[in-house]
């Protein structure tokens, strides 16, 4: 921690405008600007603090988008001179910023990127690299080396992982003496012997000492072999798939767990999995081992992993060698097509760049092709469909100009699909495809079309995400058989074997109301037909595959779909509700559902021109109500008298943490004395706009009483009146 406290100091000094801290890769560089970053926190020497990671291959966009999102503003900007110069004029706005650069390989222009390092005399950056003369040319002020760590510091990081006392202490020593001081040798070995024999101590020692080391020029030898030694040493075939589909990516990626999901099930790696649920499952579990042996890192959510670059480097080598067969190019990857190509099973091009692949490809053995961004000519899937008989996994992220090729030409039964182009019709020979288990047109938002009976013909079609992608569907049968479109009453028919809904409606009337859906169903959902941007607006939150049940219902009659036993059924599952227009809705919990909505979690209403309560205890049952229910949202409610009127049963809303109140120009008070008395979790309470109300808490109709008059949120927070 010496050289954390030496940065810091120097960063205190006004004189000192930049910083550079280089040193090999895997020796530390991240994590130690991660505890500056921490200690400068407390410390309060910077108004913000901000960090992008720039990478081998350095994108100004997306250094542009990570600084922004720190700083916690979207961009409006298309172009990356635009979001430069509102980058400088947002970070001019801050007195004293700290600009953290992790990872930089190549000198940076800091203007196209729109840092105001020159006339912000407030503005400080501190950059990591691997090579001193990158952060000399960038023009640091100080340069701080990060050595490897000495034998005493290997050992002592070495016991601190073990956690425990070393039954062979003198062989420990000879293992983390092989490591050659790389904390992230260290971490990755000292977790693969965790638990182990000494004969497989021994074993561990041999196999360093004399690994056949690969051929990366910038890895130290040891390293390369202890990660190579860690790999070999995972406990299943499953875990070293799983670590090299992470390898596909490019380098400094948080990599959607989900993609790992589908692209392993799809190529068949889950051997005891028997839907995509349960392999989603197996996938979440070897991620957990595999960041426990250090061998992946934490992403940026639950659902994220990344990948350090190190350990990237050697999954490469390994990935692209026998059995596995992997070709990756991302970004500086690229160093074009090799002359022998036709033994690949795997093929990852991030950008794609149509003109760079082969006239004539043949790729007989593959069985994942992942083409990430850029633009595709009009017949370029065709010409590449046509030479791969065996691919399994197809995934087209982000791209550009796509007309879909013939996917039964190259996936005869496929168990997932991921097409993320701008298609117009979604082609009717997916409708063969028996064994499909998962289709993803998220973000199709130009599919115009998809043929009556498709949808309905995928009789082993578990998940199904449609989200921001076709709304034209069939109500009634009125055009003629080859114009006829989807229908609901397709999807509802897949009810019986389908886990996952995630579908945009014009209407909920749309739903037949002659089909019955059983309660037991454990079919999870997202479905709306909210406008995008309408009233709560903005992205949709699903994201990949976790997300909680959830409905968004705009500009509806109450009366109509509450007669609709779908509805009625998806209403007692739903844990996430936006309501926006609605009509015919006076009393919200009594009308919705009479059993309380016992799995809601956030509730959020705007523009409902007649509720009056959410729950009215005096026609309520003694069910408890909204037992589970986080976060509530109230925004334009012209007649809302109150959240709940009289007394509930116990325990009702005992789970509420925030509560935000928007226009309610007749609300008198919040809570009922019943219901405030149950509060205990309440952490926030916001309101605004709200001109009549007298008090918080009332005690109307138990003013007689006078030992419950004192109420206390004993974790309220936040308070905004």
């Amino acid at each position: 921690m010496t050289c954390v406290n030496s940065v810091i100091e120097v960063l205190k000094n006004e004189e000192v405008r930049m910083i550079g801290i280089c040193g090999m890769g895997g020796v530390g560089k991240t994590t130690m600007v991660k505890e500056i970053i921490k200690r400068l926190a407390g410390l309060k020497v910077f108004d913000n603090v901000v960090m992008a990671v720039v990478s081998q291959s350095p994108s100004i966009q997306k250094i542009q988008l990570e600084i922004a999102e720190e700083l916690g503003f979207k961009y409006d900007e298309n172009t990356e001179s635009g979001r430069a110069r509102r980058l400088y004029g947002r970070l001019m706005e801050i007195n004293k910023i700290l600009i953290v650069l992790d990872d930089v390989w190549t000198e940076l222009d800091f203007e196209a990127i729109g840092l105001p390092y020159g006339p912000h005399k407030g503005c400080k950056v501190l950059l990591t690299s691997r090579n001193s003369e990158v952060c000399n040319a960038m023009g640091s002020q100080e340069i701080f080396t990060i050595p490897v760590l000495t034998p005493e510091e290997s050992w002592e990081l070495f016991r601190e992982i073990i956690g425990k006392p070393l039954d062979y202490p003198d062989l420990a020593k000879r293992v983390t003496n092989e490591c050659a001081g790389l904390p992230i040798a260290i971490l990755t070995v000292a977790k693969a012997l965790e638990n182990k024999r000494k004969y497989e101590w021994d074993d561990a020692l041999k196999q360093l000492q004399s690994s056949a080391l690969g051929s990366i020029s910038s890895m130290n030898d040891k390293v390369y072999s202890s990660i190579q030694w860690s790999y070999d040493r995972l406990e299943s075939d499953e875990e070293k798939s799983c670590l090299l589909l992470c390898c596909l990516f490019p380098e400094d990626y948080d990599i959607p767990i989900e993609y790992l999901v589908r692209y392993g099930w799809g190529r068949g790696y889950f051997s005891n999995a028997d839907s995509v649920e349960e392999a989603r499952n197996r996938v979440h579990s070897l991620i957990d081992k595999l960041q426990r042996r250090f061998l992946l890192l934490d992403g940026k959510s639950e659902e994220h992993t990344k990948m350090h670059d190190i350990v990237r480097d050697v999954a490469i080598q390994m990935a692209s060698r026998d059995p596995h067969r992997f070709l990756i190019r991302c970004d500086a990857e690229k160093t074009g097509w090799p002359k022998i190509y036709d033994h690949y099973t795997t093929i990852s091009l991030i950008p794609i760049n149509i003109d760079e692949i082969p006239v004539g490809l043949e790729c007989p053995k593959l069985e994942l092709l992942h083409l990430e961004g850029e633009r595709y000519s009009e017949n370029s899937m065709d010409i590449m469909c046509k030479g791969m008989k065996e691919l399994k996994v197809l995934a087209l992220v982000d791209v550009v100009g796509y007309q879909p090729c013939q996917v039964t030409r190259t996936t005869e039964e496929p168990s997932n699909l991921v097409p993320k182009w701008l298609i117009l019709e979604l082609p009717k020979e997916i409708g063969l495809l028996k064994h499909l288990r998962l289709l993803d047109i998220t973000d199709c938002d130009r599919l115009e079309k998809i043929p009556h009976g498709l949808l309905s013909s995928l009789s082993s079609l578990e998940e199904l995400y449609m989200e921001n992608s076709f709304r034209k569907w069939e109500q009634s049968a009125t055009e003629s058989e080859d114009k006829r479109m989807a229908s609901l009453v397709e999807v509802m028919s897949l009810s019986n074997h389908l886990k996952v809904l995630v579908i945009e409606i014009p209407d909920f009337n749309f739903f037949p109301k002659d089909f019955y859906l059983t309660s037991r169903a454990t079919i999870r959902f997202h479905i709306s037909n909210r406008i995008h941007g309408e009233l709560f607006g903005g992205q949709s939150s699903t994201g990949c595959y976790a997300f909680e049940n959830k409905l968004e219902i705009f500009r509806s009659d109450a009366t109509e779909f509450m007669e609709i036993q779908i509805v009625r059924v998806l209403f007692k599952k739903c844990e996430d509700l936006i309501l926006g227009r609605i009509k015919n809705l006076k009393y919200v919990l009594n009308e919705l559902d009479q059993e309380g909505l016992q799995h809601l979690k956030v509730l959020r209403i705007q523009d409902c021109p007649e509720i009056e309560y959410l729950v009215n205890g005096a026609s309520w049952t003694q069910q408890t109500a909204f037992p589970l229910i986080q976060s509530i949202q109230l925004a334009w409610m012209p007649k809302l008298k109150a959240i709940c009127h009289d007394q509930l049963p116990q325990s009702s809303f005992i789970n509420l943490r925030s509560l935000e109140l928007l226009y309610c120009p007749v609300l008198k008070y919040v809570f009922s004395l019943s219901v405030a008395s149950n509060l205990v979790q309440l952490q926030s309470l916001s309101v605004a706009i709200c001109p009549q109300m007298k008090e918080i808490v009332s005690k109307e109709g138990r003013e007689h009483e006078t030992a419950s008059d004192i109420i206390v949120f004993p974790k309220l927070t936040k308070l905004t009146l």
